[in-house]
């Protein structure tokens, strides 16, 4: 009997840990601080409690004419509120020197858009201009047989040999369509679509279009389905996901609150 009541109080202990690791989360997640918010304010440290001044900043130094406020134990959920805020003054910061340095550079973009343009056209490659000019579609003939890459979702993760390094195919490209049929944003369905494909024509070569960024420093976002400038939009540890994988800002802060 003493056994089973120890039991049951360590589980009833469990239970209201748990409760209780589940409330803290919602706060956390009502003040914004989700995954990506929590990897932003690591080694962050609040320095004031009036002005919210942090260690990382911004600000990093007390503005409080009345002298710093030191936080007390009980200020956690204000310490995170601070945090976080100054977290975003960061990445606003970032944002806004990213956007100068592009203005700054549009006259070199326009013109590495345009020798791309040429590159292209002088490949024996059909090329189609998508969108807002940010990618462009272009057409490869793939042989019969083994393809040299490798996928994830539909784009390619890696070109590990021939054909498709001999053609030209590049890590971060998108698979969009096979033989002329819409290619599924799936590694398995896409594999079932060549097989079928290479079965049916049994000679020859397949014609494979990519959705590809016309210039490099712009990656493939899988949940806005397109190219979006690198340096803008991602985080390292989005980058480091890889194509078929990898989400913008936007996209992996609303996966981490509703994912």
């Amino acid at each position: 009997t003493t056994k089973a009541a120890a039991l049951a109080i360590r589980k009833g202990g469990q239970k209201e840990a748990i409760s209780a690791k589940k409330d803290a989360h919602a706060r956390d997640l009502e003040i914004g601080l989700n995954a990506t918010m929590q990897k932003l304010i690591k080694g962050d440290v609040v320095l004031c409690m009036g002005c919210g001044a942090t260690q990382m900043g911004p600000p990093s130094v007390c503005e409080c004419e009345a002298g710093r406020t030191k936080p007390k134990p009980e200020d956690e959920d204000a310490c995170k509120i601070a945090l976080v805020a100054a977290a975003k003054g960061r990445m606003r910061l970032t944002k806004d020197a990213a956007q100068k340095d592009a203005i700054k550079s549009q006259g070199s973009v326009a013109s590495a858009r345009a020798k791309k343009k040429e590159g292209l056209n002088a490949l024996d490659l059909d090329a189609q201009h998508q969108g807002d000019d940010v990618e462009v579609q272009v057409v490869v003939e793939f042989p019969i047989g083994k393809l040299g890459m490798s996928m994830e979702r539909n784009a390619v993760s890696a070109v590990s040999g021939p054909p498709a390094l001999e053609l030209g195919i590049k890590k971060g490209w998108v698979l969009a369509e096979v033989a002329g049929e819409e290619a599924p944003a799936s590694k398995v369905q896409i594999g079932a679509l060549i097989m079928k494909t290479f079965k049916e024509q049994k000679t020859g070569n397949v014609k494979f279009t990519f959705r590809t960024p016309i210039m490099d420093g712009y990656d493939f976002c899988r949940a806005c389905n397109k190219y979006l400038d690198t340096k803008e939009h991602y985080e390292e540890a989005q980058l480091a996901a890889g194509p078929g994988k990898q989400m913008c800002y936007g996209c992996a802060d609303f996966a981490d609150m509703f994912g």
